[in-house]
């Protein structure tokens, strides 16, 4: 296939993971409304295991089990990507905008595994992109509006929503680990299955959703489905690809639409408002995110592929 067609072919595989992973912002809040978030992320992640497991056995892997020893790594993947941030994502899409995650997860994310990686791995921002995170910071403020009319629910769904983000940059760190130690798919995996290991006692406590799951209307289980099939497992497989044809650094670029596809989707689909503070914020975290990109690659672990989790793969960044 000609060079060019080839980048055009990933050019648009890439847009369509961003969106994709737009559309869980609007599909989760759906979800959220009706079910217990423990039980949607419990469904979502069992399948998109099954799913992931059948699409490893077609290219030829068999991941087994992890060992013993392997145990402590895993919980961290499944803690953090899976368990933490889903509970996070879903109870803060309840109170709060979906419109408003779409632009501070995948804002912070970025930020915050720059911050933690500096301390842990001794990867240490340059001026240019500690610039960039400084205007993305202020867009995300925008976003969130201190000075505007907004109620105390829609301010603590806010404040899990950066719950969610504060989780991601652990799973970054951990997935470095993890890829170099099982491989890729086995890693993701172990993630997935552990993520919902742990969720799945948190189903079963009072106000657990097993039975809100069983008289959910359509609109419900189309939304976990889509969480499932298409926001997790068909993006991986997708980002995977990608990857593949044009590198991490020229595919994470991509990552950036994500926050425009989520506004656009939380706009048309559940009718929200787009409030001049949150276009406005959404443009300027673009752009300062867009300012990182410049100057920053991404550098992954042997053989690393995109994770389970709903923000963009390993966002820690390097000179």
């Amino acid at each position: 296939m000609p060079r060019i067609g080839r980048v055009r072919g990933s050019a648009l595989i890439l847009v369509s993971v961003a969106v994709l992973w737009g559309g869980t912002w609007p599909a989760g809040k759906l979800a959220a409304a009706h079910v217990a978030p423990a039980t949607v992320a419990v469904v979502r992640f069992a399948l998109a295991c099954a799913l992931l497991w059948l699409w490893a056995r077609l290219r030829g892997a068999r991941p087994g089990l992890p060992g013993r020893a392997d145990v402590p790594l895993v919980l961290v993947l499944g803690a953090s990507a899976v368990f933490g941030y889903n509970l996070f994502f879903l109870y803060g899409l309840r109170l709060a905008p979906a419109a408003d995650g779409s632009i501070l997860v995948p804002g912070l994310i970025p930020i915050l595994t720059t911050l933690l990686a500096w301390p842990v791995l001794g990867d240490r921002p340059p001026l240019r992109a500690a610039l960039g995170f400084g205007v993305a910071l202020a867009g995300l403020v925008l976003v969130v509006d201190p000075v505007g009319g907004f109620g105390t629910r829609r301010l603590q769904g806010d404040a899990l929503l950066v719950g969610a983000a504060l989780c991601w940059p652990w799973y970054t760190l951990a997935a470095r680990r993890a890829t170099a130690r099982f491989g890729t798919i086995a890693a993701n995996l172990y993630a997935t299955g552990a993520g919902c290991l742990l969720l799945l006692p948190v189903s079963f406590l009072p106000g657990g959703g097993w039975s809100q799951l069983a008289r959910a209307s359509g609109g419900a289980w189309a939304s976990i489905v889509y969480l499932g099939v298409f926001g997790t497992m068909l993006s991986f497989v997708l980002f995977f690809e990608g990857v593949r044809a044009v590198g991490a650094s020229r595919a994470s670029a991509y990552t950036l639409l994500v926050p425009i596809f989520g506004v656009l989707f939380s706009v048309l689909v559940l009718g929200e408002r787009l409030r001049p503070t949150l276009a406005a914020g959404g443009a300027v975290v673009l752009a300062g995110l867009a300012l990182v990109q410049g100057r920053f690659r991404l550098r992954p672990t042997r053989r690393h592929e995109p994770g389970p989790g709903d923000g963009p793969p390993d966002l820690a960044v390097a000179d």
